[in-house]
């Protein structure tokens, strides 16, 4: 069975905390006014494109605990297939608290690695996909040779790294960034990476280890950038009333990759995204707002040119 794209990557069960004045410091408490329990990781790629009608493939794992569980649950709510998800007969607690304000959000993580990786190059043989997205850093130390093992079946592959100061300081990440199709950090992930202030010198930096793709950098609410050896490309933001930013970036990749797929050009990729991205901000839990194919239309003649 072919996909139109394999999202590779943890998921984790999200519960997300909002309405809140202020943020809580050591010794003292606050009370949200809102809890939401949502999915997050790489399934909030995958249900933005499911929700956009492709046909995504999820290569993650779940394990036999009670987050696992909820996990699940709501993956099938919202119809996403598991044909790929491997299912462990141990605990595999994946679990994200995140402090969400309208602007900005805070998160704490628990991450436990499966035993055993999947074996990318068996899946791609046995589910042919058009691009694979590998999504965040822990993804990509599991998978070094995503990139040969994609590129050799004929796959484009994109790699949004996530934020980790040491596996952003790590060569082993900047070659993965250098060798994929499409890499889609964020300006404060890609700044670092590069020890650069400066955005633009950030992205001539990336550009110039890359063998031949592109950067596609999203800068929050000032929308995204992207630069190819060819085109220099800037989108402005969806101008929307942001709830949640939990899972924006996610969103945004997942509508960027939409676009990939259906070989729209890189801008209006760009544009895609960041219409996708927006939308999720305005509801709790990134998989929760992301719009679908005629929604995206609707809005993105209200994209600013």
């Amino acid at each position: 069975m072919g996909y139109d794209a394999l999202v590779y990557g943890p998921l984790f069960c999200d519960v997300i905390f909002t309405g809140m004045d202020t943020f809580p410091t050591l010794g003292t408490e606050i009370f949200a006014q809102d809890l939401t329990i949502a999915i997050g990781g790489s399934a909030i790629i995958a249900a933005g494109l499911h929700r956009l009608g492709a046909k995504v493939g999820l290569i993650a794992d779940l394990g036999n605990d009670r987050f696992s569980r909820i996990a699940a649950d709501l993956l099938d709510e919202l119809g996403i297939d598991r044909t790929l998800i491997r299912q462990h007969d141990y605990p595999l607690p994946q679990l994200t608290v995140a402090l969400s304000y309208p602007h900005d959000r805070a998160f704490i993580t628990r991450f436990e690695k499966p035993t055993e990786p999947p074996d990318l190059k068996e899946i791609l043989r046995e589910h042919p996909s058009r691009h694979l997205h590998v999504c965040s850093f822990l993804a990509a130390y599991d998978a070094l040779n995503a990139v040969e093992i994609a590129h050799g079946a004929g796959t484009t592959v994109s790699f949004d790294p996530g934020w980790d100061e040491d596996a952003l300081k790590d060569e082993t990440i900047h070659r993965i960034a250098a060798e994929v199709d499409i890499f889609m950090p964020s300006r404060s992930e890609l700044c670092y990476m590069m020890g650069e202030d400066d955005t633009e010198t950030a992205l001539q930096k990336a550009l110039g280890r890359m063998s031949g793709g592109a950067i596609v950098m999203k800068n929050s609410a000032e929308g995204v950038l992207a630069r190819s050896a060819t085109q220099s490309i800037a989108v402005p933001a969806l101008p929307v009333t942001p709830i949640d930013t939990t899972g924006a970036g996610d969103a945004f990749d997942a509508g960027f990759i939409y676009g990939l797929v259906n070989d729209y050009s890189l801008e209006d990729c760009c544009r895609y995204g960041a219409v996708c991205g927006a939308l999720a901000t305005t509801a709790v839990g990134g998989a929760t707002g992301t719009p679908t194919h005629e929604e995206v239309k609707t809005w993105l003649s209200k994209l600013p040119s």
